[in-house]
C-alpha cells in the first residue's frame, strides 16, 4: 500500500475515533504513530512519537497558562459580577436590558477569560438567575449566556488566536488586533439579535427592569476600575510594543491577582483552584498541541497534504470558493469536534493552501476562529450549551439549542460580513503595526 493510501485511511480512522468519542489528542497520537509506523517502520514512529512533545513545545506557548491563570483569578475575584452590575444599571431598564447586560458583560469579561467556555460558565452563574427570576422565558436567558460565551473567541486576550498564531507563525500582536474589530461587531450582532427578539416576542422579557436605577451606576462602575485599569495595562501595554505577548500575559497574570488579593479574594483555597485549574486546562491545551505536531509530521510523511495542494492549485479553483468549502468543513466537523481539536487537526492541511492562494493568514484566522466558535452553540455538541445546563439543569436541553438558535443564525450574518468586508480584521493590525 502506497504512502498516500495509508494517509487517506488512516484519516478516516482518525474520524471514525472521533466520531466515538476518543479524545482527540489520543486519537491523533494512535493515528500518527501508526501511520508512521506502517510507513517508515517502527524505529521512525518510535523516534517521532518520542520526540513529538519536544518539537511541539516552545517558550511561546508559556503565554496560555499565564492568561488562563489571569481569567481563573479574574472569576475568583468577582470581577464578572460588577460587570453584569454595571450594564445591568446601564441599560437593565429596557425591554430584554438583562440579556444586554449578559452580552456585554460576557464581551468584558472575554476581555480577561479569553476563553469560551470560562466565560459562559462564569456569567451564567451571575446572570442566569437573575433573569429568570425577573420573567425573562427560559429560551431568551439561557441562548444568550450560551451566545454571550462564544464573544470570549475574539476579543483579546484570546488563548484561540494564541495558538493559531503559535502554529502559524503569525503575530500574536497581529492577532489580537485583528480580533478586536469582529469581536466587538460580532457583540453588536448579538443585541441587535435580542432587540429584534423581544420586538416580537415581547413576552420573553418583562417591560421594565425596576431593580436598575440610574443611582446605582456609580456604585458598579468604581467595581469595574481595577479590571479597566488591567485591561489597558495589559492590552494597551503589548500594543504599543512595551510588552512582548508573553510579558503582557504574565502582567495580567499578576495584575489579577493583586486585584484578587485588594478585593479579599485570594484565600489559599481559592487560589489553589485557580492554580489547579489553570494546569489542567494547560496540560489539556499542550496535549492536544503535542499531538497535532505529530500528526502534521504524519501528514507530510504520506504526502497527502501536498497532493491536495497540488489538486486545489491545478484545477484553478476561485481562493473565495476554496475558503468557502473550508469554512463549510469547520461547520460540519463543529458538529463532532471541540473547537481547539478542529483547529489543531485541520491547520496543516488548509494552512499550506491558503498560502498558496494568496489568502492573507490573518484574516484567515479570525475567519476561521470564529467559525469554529459557531459549534459551541450548535448541536449536537455545543460545548456552551451544556456548560449552561450545567448551571441551571432544571432547564431541558432543547430549550437551549432552542433559545441559541437565533444567535446561531445572528453568528452566521457576522462571519457573512466579515468574508464581505475583511478590512474588519485587517485594518487595525495595518494601522497598529
Amino acid at each position: 500500500m502506497s504512502a498516500l493510501a495509508i494517509g487517506l485511511w488512516c484519516s478516516l480512522g482518525l474520524l471514525a475515533l472521533i466520531i466515538v468519542r476518543i479524545p482527540i489528542a489520543v486519537a491523533l497520537i494512535i493515528v500518527a504513530t501508526l501511520g508512521i509506523y506502517l510507513i517508515q517502520g517502527d524505529f521512525a514512529a518510535w523516534f517521532q512519537l518520542a520526540g513529538a512533545p519536544i518539537n511541539a513545545t516552545t517558550f511561546g506557548l508559556s503565554i496560555i497558562p499565564l492568561f488562563i491563570l489571569m481569567g481563573n483569578l479574574a472569576v475568583h475575584a468577582g470581577l464578572s459580577g460588577d460587570l453584569f452590575a454595571l450594564a445591568n444599571r446601564l441599560i437593565g431598564r429596557l425591554r430584554g436590558g438583562l440579556s444586554t447586560a449578559t452580552l456585554l458583560a460576557c464581551a468584558g469579561f472575554s476581555t480577561l477569560s479569553g476563553s469560551s467556555l470560562a466565560t459562559a460558565a462564569t456569567m451564567g452563574r451571575v446572570s442566569l438567575g437573575e433573569m429568570i427570576s425577573r420573567g425573562y422565558s427560559k429560551r431568551l436567558a439561557t441562548g444568550s449566556v450560551a451566545a454571550g460565551g462564544t464573544i470570549g473567541i475574539l476579543i483579546p486576550p484570546s488563548v484561540m488566536l494564541v495558538i493559531y498564531a503559535l502554529m502559524t507563525e503569525q503575530s500574536v500582536r497581529e492577532m489580537f488586533a485583528a480580533g478586536l474589530l469582529p469581536g466587538i461587531m460580532l457583540t453588536v450582532v448579538f443585541v441587535l439579535t435580542v432587540v429584534v427578539w423581544v420586538k416580537f416576542f415581547p413576552q420573553s422579557a418583562p417591560a421594565v427592569n425596576e431593580q436598575s436605577t440610574l443611582a446605582d451606576r456609580p456604585v458598579s462602575f468604581a467595581g469595574v476600575l481595577g479590571l479597566l485599569a488591567l485591561i489597558v495595562l495589559v492590552i494597551g501595554g503589548l500594543y504599543a510594543g512595551f510588552f512582548s505577548p508573553t510579558e503582557s500575559a504574565a502582567v495580567g497574570a499578576i495584575g489579577a491577582l493583586i486585584i484578587a488579593y485588594l478585593r479579599g479574594g485570594l484565600q489559599w483555597p481559592v487560589f489553589r483552584d485557580a492554580l489547579v485549574d489553570t494546569a489542567t486546562t494547560s496540560a489539556m491545551i499542550f496535549l492536544i498541541i503535542i499531538a497535532s505536531s505529530l500528526y502534521a509530521t504524519f501528514l507530510s510523511v504520506t504526502g497527502l497534504a501536498g497532493v491536495l495542494r497540488e489538486f486545489v492549485g491545478s484545477v484553478g479553483f476561485d481562493p473565495l470558493m476554496v475558503l468557502l468549502v473550508m469554512l463549510l468543513i469547520y461547520v460540519i466537523l463543529g458538529c463532532f469536534i471541540d473547537s481547539l481539536g478542529m483547529l489543531l487537526l485541520t491547520l496543516p492541511v488548509f494552512f499550506p493552501i491558503i498560502l498558496d492562494l494568496g489568502i492573507d493568514p490573518v484574516f484567515f484566522g479570525i475567519i476561521v476562529v470564529m467559525t469554529v466558535e459557531l459549534g459551541l452553540i450548535t448541536p449536537p455538541l455545543g460545548m456552551n450549551v451544556f456548560v449552561v445546563r450545567s448551571i441551571a439543569p432544571d432547564v431541558p436541553l432543547p430549550t437551549i439549542f432552542a433559545g441559541a438558535f437565533p444567535f446561531v443564525l445572528s453568528f452566521v450574518v457576522a462571519i457573512a460580513i466579515v468574508l464581505m468586508v475583511p478590512g474588519l480584521a485587517t485594518w487595525l493590525p495595518g494601522v497598529l503595526f
